[in-house]
C-alpha cells in the first residue's frame, strides 16, 4: 500500500511516500476462448438528404421570428412545405450553434407533428442550449429527456460541463438526484466518466465538490481518484493532488503507475525536480515490474532538459 504524502510548500519534501510504495504482485490468467461474431446490424434510421433550399428557407423563418408569437411562427414554419427529419433537426442546430431561441423554438414546433426524437437530436439540442448558457433552460430541458427515457453518458458530459463551468454547484449535486428519480441510479460508470470530463477541463475544483457532496451515494473508487489527481496535477496543485493520493491510499486503492508519472512530471515541471526523481527512484525500487517504457522516456528527458546526461545513460 502506498504511503499518504502531502505537499506544504515548494520545499516540501516527497519522502514520505517511499515506503507505501511496496512492490505489489498481479497475475491474471484468463482462459482463451472463441470470440463470438456480433450479429449483423441494420440501420432503422438512414440519413435523409437535406435540401439546401428547404433548410435556408426554414433558418431565414426562426430566424426572422424567433421573437414572433408561437403560433405565427408555427403557422409560417407549417407554410413553408419541408420534410422534418432527424438530420434535418441536427441541421438546424449546427445553423445557430450559440443561439438557443430559435432551436428551442422548432423543437417546440416539431412536437406539433409526426416527430419523435431521439438522444442524439436531443443532446444536440442541449448543447446548444448549454453554450448559450441558458441555465434555466437547460435545467428543464435536463428533466425533459430524463423523462423520455433517452438520457446517454453525452447528457451527463454536457449537462456537468456547463452546470460546474457557470459554478451551479448545487444544481451540479442535484443533476445526480433527478437523475436517479427518473430511475437512472446513482451508477459508478457514469459518475466516473463525469469525473474524468470535467478534470479534463480543468474543472478540476468542481469535480472535487461533486465527488465530496456524492460519497454517501456514489462511493469514489480508485479512478475517480486517478482522475482527481491528474486534474490536479494539470493545474499545477501539487497539495490538492496529494490530499487525493491520501484518500486514494486510504480507501484501500492501489495508486497506479500513471498516476505515479502524472506526479513525477508535474513535480519536474514545477522545478522540483530531486522529489520527482525520489517518487521514480520508490517506483523502480518497489514496483519495477509495473514500469514501461513510458516512465523511462519521462524520467530520462528531464534529465536530459536537467543536464543530467551522464546519470541518464549510466544511472537510470
Amino acid at each position: 500500500m502506498m504511503r499518504r504524502i502531502q505537499f506544504q510548500s515548494p520545499f516540501a519534501t516527497i519522502s514520505s511516500l517511499h515506503h507505501r510504495l511496496n512492490s505489489t504482485v498481479a497475475v491474471a490468467v484468463a482462459g482463451s476462448t472463441t470470440p463470438t461474431p456480433p450479429p449483423p446490424t441494420s440501420t432503422p434510421n438512414p440519413i435523409t438528404p437535406v435540401d439546401p433550399s428547404h433548410l435556408l428557407r426554414v433558418c431565414t423563418i426562426l430566424y426572422q421570428q424567433q421573437d414572433s408569437p408561437e403560433s405565427r411562427l408555427h403557422t409560417s414554419l407549417s407554410r413553408s412545405h419541408f420534410h422534418l427529419t432527424h438530420e434535418f433537426f441536427l441541421q438546424i442546430c449546427n445553423n445557430f450553434p450559440y443561439s438557443w431561441k430559435p432551436v428551442y423554438k422548432f423543437h417546440k414546433f416539431s412536437q406539433t407533428q409526426s416527430f419523435n426524437h431521439t438522444s442524439t437530436t436531443l443532446n444536440k439540442m442541449l448543447d446548444v442550449v448549454a453554450k448559450s448558457r441558458n441555465i434555466d433552460l437547460l435545467w428543464d430541458l435536463i428533466k425533459e429527456i430524463a423523462h423520455r427515457r433517452l438520457v446517454t453518458d453525452k447528457t451527463y458530459k454536457i449537462a456537468l460541463k456547463t452546470l460546474a463551468s457557470a459554478r451551479e454547484m448545487k444544481k451540479c449535486v442535484d443533476f445526480f438526484h433527478v437523475m436517479n428519480e427518473f430511475g437512472y441510479g446513482y451508477d459508478i460508470k457514469t459518475f466516473n466518466k463525469v469525473i474524468d470530463a470535467l478534470c479534463g477541463c480543468k474543472l478540476v475544483e468542481e469535480a472535487k465538490y461533486i465527488v465530496q457532496r456524492l460519497k454517501d451515494y456514489v462511493k469514489p473508487d480508485g479512478f475517480t481518484y486517478k482522475c482527481l489527481i491528474r486534474g490536479f496535477c494539470d493545474v499545477g496543485d501539487l497539495v490538492e493532488a496529494s490530499k487525493m493520493w491520501n484518500l486514494m491510499v486510504d480507501g484501500g486503492f492501489e495508486v497506479e503507475i500513471d498516476a505515479a508519472e502524472k506526479m513525477m512530471d508535474t513535480l519536474f515541471k514545477t522545478n522540483r525536480f530531486d522529489e520527482g526523481m525520489s517518487l521514480f527512484q520508490s517506483v523502480r525500487v518497489n514496483r519495477i515490474d509495473e514500469l514501461g517504457l513510458s516512465t523511462y522516456r519521462l524520467v530520462i528527458g528531464w534529465m536530459c532538459k536537467k543536464d543530467k546526461l551522464r546519470s541518464s545513460t549510466g544511472g537510470v
